[in-house]
């Protein structure tokens, strides 16, 4: 396994990275472990098993879609629920959305505000009901943030807690992820992964969320906002691979990992990417065509494959060297060069 090692030294040797932190889950167990580089190309912090990193997107798998699922699971909604129900004083062309389909990103909503600023103000749901919909929900794919936010707010409304508190309670407390949270205390969390140069405060955005969209709402909200460590997030993708601990009956796993755009023409679980586009995907091409897993922009990325019972979690913040890197096309690499050393073993 020296070679993952090399590869990804090799790619902060080049300048491609600032750091990265490498996990492989196999044998029920965290199989493979790496960091490298450091935190920041400002300050000699290396990375390491506590570095903490603004999870970006991965949030809408690894908070948002199972407390979602847990409220299905428990009564409190279904997902042929239609968003008017909870938001009654919505439009009445976005009254028909239902759960399932912001969840599979096929509700209509666009994929995100036309203007994004740190210092703008967003008013919710407000901001939600004045978009209009892209497309009749449930005949397109539209990866959207807005979507997801629509999904923050509803738990929060249905269980009277803020969505970070009811998380940490219901999901990243029961699985052991002490070191996953929202808005981080940086007097608490001293090695946090430093994102883009901020041209508000002239410095790196270190500890506060790195979307515009989740900072104008306070650094809590349902489409990003979430860190955590490497560590962390594979005691949360071994609750997908091996189902334990359980915070989910396995009918839920099951339902969330099924395509369920099929007839929108996509390749999308709820919150899940499943590896059946007809193009290579991040994890590259040697995971099982029923992988699933989901990118954060930041650099992060999980992908779990139950076939061969492995999971891959690489995170970075190729977004600290600004937003035109090449970390879409270097994903695939590694993957590809860890799914090639875990068939030699």
């Amino acid at each position: 396994m020296d070679d993952l090692e090399l590869l990804l030294q090799g790619w902060v040797d080049n300048g491609l990275i600032p750091g990265a932190a490498l996990r492989i889950v196999r044998d029920r167990r965290i199989w493979y472990a790496c960091d490298v580089g450091t935190t920041s190309i400002a300050k000699d912090q290396p990375v390491t098993p506590d570095t903490m990193f603004d999870l970006a997107s991965l949030t809408k798998v690894t908070a948002t879609l199972p407390a979602v699922l847990l409220l299905v699971q428990e009564g409190v909604v279904a997902l042929d629920d239609q968003i008017g129900r909870f938001f009654p004083d919505c439009p009445a062309d976005k009254k028909r959305i239902t759960l399932a389909q912001l969840l599979a990103h096929t509700s209509g909503m666009p994929a995100d505000l036309a203007e994004r600023r740190r210092d703008s103000e967003i008013d919710l749901p407000e901001l939600l009901y004045a978009q209009e919909l892209t497309h009749e929900p449930g005949t397109q794919v539209v990866y959207s943030d807005l979507g997801m936010i629509w999904l923050g707010l509803l738990i929060e409304r249905m269980t009277g807690e803020r969505l970070d508190q009811f998380v940490d309670r219901r999901i990243f407390t029961p699985l052991g992820m002490k070191k996953t949270v929202y808005r981080p205390n940086r007097h608490i969390y001293r090695n946090i992964a430093s994102t883009e140069f901020c041209t508000l405060t002239n410095t790196y955005m270190t500890g506060e969320v790195h979307d515009e969209k989740a900072f104008a709402m306070g650094g809590v909200a349902g489409h990003a906002g979430l860190f955590s460590t490497a560590d962390d997030l594979c005691k949360y993708a071994m609750s997908w691979l091996y189902q334990e601990p359980r915070i989910l009956a396995s009918e839920w796993y099951e339902q969330a990992i099924r395509n369920q755009t099929k007839q929108a023409g996509g390749s999308r679980g709820y919150g899940w990417e499943l590896n059946q586009a007809s193009t290579t995907l991040s994890c590259g091409s040697g995971f099982h065509p029923h992988s699933f897993g989901h990118t954060g922009f930041t650099g992060t990325s999980m992908w779990i494959d139950p076939e061969q019972e492995f999971a891959v979690i690489f995170l970075t913040n190729v977004v600290h060297l600004g937003r035109h890197h090449q970390l879409r096309h270097l994903r695939p690499i590694l993957h590809d060069a860890v799914t090639a050393q875990l068939l030699q073993t």
